[in-house]
Order: structure tokens, then sequence, then C-alpha cells
């Protein structure tokens, strides 16, 4: 793929969590009006948290693994041991109970796209045993919701990156322009059976180790800021094509990080975009 003749930056947010709305939210929109900017949300419709999942068969020694991450943040270092215990307990829906802040976000011209189906940690545990018929009947629902409330979503990302040929033909029959289903690489048209697909699949370029955000890996390792600054230009130089991702919980509510990231992207002659404007692009292009 040819890169664009002028810098692209995206940044691609995450809503898992309500926190990530409570918390997050209204502190990137404010870093985002302080430089006119627009960024794209992918949100979470249904549950984030599920007592069931946690307390089945390997879920709790595989909570107890990833607290012990040293690359990562865990949820429950990013809410606390309170919170997270109340809301697994409830059990409320992220967006279903937010419905009025992602109105805003909408209504402020940032993009609103789906994050998976209704429930967020059965799909990041168990979606390779999840029969296609019972995903594409979750997605569905959830994309006639969000259609109905917010308007058609462009795009569709899968929780945990957890996705395969299925996703692909199911994000393809319902129309989006585009999934970002993928860590590094170029823009690209997925395949499913061999076939080449219509919609676009717009990769994060910019990632820590595994599917860990750049800068929530650098928050695991306590690095300062002014390093972890250092290391984002680096990346930055020499790329035309910048897509950064992160979760509200966390890069949100770390606003001041946040804004030297945005001044350090608008230092280097980037073009903020949202998803949905790079998959135009693509298309033109194409």
């Amino acid at each position: 793929m040819s890169q664009p003749a002028e810098k692209l930056f995206s940044f691609r947010w995450d809503i898992d969590h309500r926190a990530c709305i409570t918390d997050g939210l209204p502190r990137i929109m404010r870093v985002c009006d302080e430089f006119g900017v627009k960024n794209t949300f992918f949100v979470n419709m249904g549950r984030s948290t599920n007592l069931k999942e946690w307390l089945s068969k390997g879920g709790l020694k595989g909570s107890k693994a990833k607290l012990q991450d040293m690359e990562a943040v865990h949820l429950i270092k990013k809410i606390g041991w309170p919170r997270f215990i109340l809301e697994t307990l409830l059990s409320r829906p992220v967006g279903r109970s937010s419905i009025g802040s992602l109105e805003k976000l909408v209504a402020a011209g940032h993009e609103l796209g789906q994050h998976g189906g209704s429930d967020h940690v059965v799909w990041s545990r168990r979606f390779f045993e999840l029969p296609e018929a019972v995903i594409a009947q979750d997605v569905r629902d959830t994309h006639e919701e969000m259609s109905r409330l917010f308007g058609r979503p462009a795009g569709f990302t899968s929780p945990g990156f957890k996705s395969d040929e299925r996703i692909t033909r199911i994000v393809e029959q319902l129309e989006f322009r585009y999934d970002g289903d993928a860590i590094g690489g170029d823009p690209h048209r997925p395949r499913a059976a061999g076939q080449s697909i219509n919609h676009w699949r717009i990769p994060v370029t910019l990632c820590g180790p595994r599917t860990v955000p750049l800068l929530e890996w650098h928050g695991a390792r306590n690095t300062p800021d002014n390093e972890v600054i250092d290391d984002l230009n680096r990346r930055l130089d020499g790329n035309d094509w910048v897509v950064l991702y992160g979760h509200p919980c966390y890069e949100g509510v770390n606003d001041d990080v946040l804004r030297k990231v945005f001044r350090a992207v608008t230092d280097r002659g980037f073009s903020f975009v949202t998803h949905q404007q790079m998959a135009e692009r693509l298309y033109a292009a194409a």
C-alpha cells in the first residue's frame, strides 16, 4: 500500500469498562478540545466483568498471573479492588448504562465504533470456543442497538484482538467500512476462505509487547515521561501513517501525559484523523 502524501495520526480508544467512561472520557475530551482534534472510540455496549467467568476453572489463576505481569497494568491496578468487586457483582453494562455520555461524544464529532458484542470477558477468554452462530447473533444485535442509538458505526474491533475469519465474514456481512483487528503492518483488505474481502483492516502501528498499549507498557515499567516521549518520537519518525491505542481508564486518566503525546504528534507534523477518515482515504485511493 502506498503511503499518504500527508502524515496521518489516529488515536484509537477501547472503552472496555465503566471506569473508561466515568473517569477517562471527560479528560480525553478536554485534551482533544484543547488541541482541536477528534479521536476514535470503540465501545463495549455490554458487560466488562463477569463473576461466573472470574470464578470459573482457570479464571482466578489467570487473573493472578495478569496481576504479576510486569509489562501491563491490570484492570484491578487501574481501578482498585473495591471498585472492581463492586462492578463484578453488579455486572452493569458499559455502553448501555452510559448512553448520555456516548451521545455527547458523538455530538462533539468523535467517532464511535463497535467493540465486540455483549460480554467483553467471555469474548476475551473463550472466543475460540464460541460457535460462529452465537458470535454472529451477538455482534448483529449489538450493531442494531448502536445503529439505533448513535447512528450506524463504520468500524469494528474485537476485544483483546481475538479475531479470526469468522469475524472477518461477520464484519463484511454487516457492511462495516473497516475493522481494527491487527497489530503492525499497513492497512489492507483481509482475507477469508482464501478470498479478499471488501472492507479494510486498519492495524495499530505503535504498540508495546503482545497487545499491551505502548503508553501502558511504559507505565508498567515506570518510565519517566520525558523518556516516554523520546520513545514515541523515535517511533513516529519515518512513518506517515500511525495508529496508537489505549484505554480511557488508564491513558485517558493520565491526561498530563496525553497532552505531551498530542503535542509530540503535532510537532512532528501529523494531522489527527479518525479511523473512519483513514478508511475513506483508503477507499478513495483504491
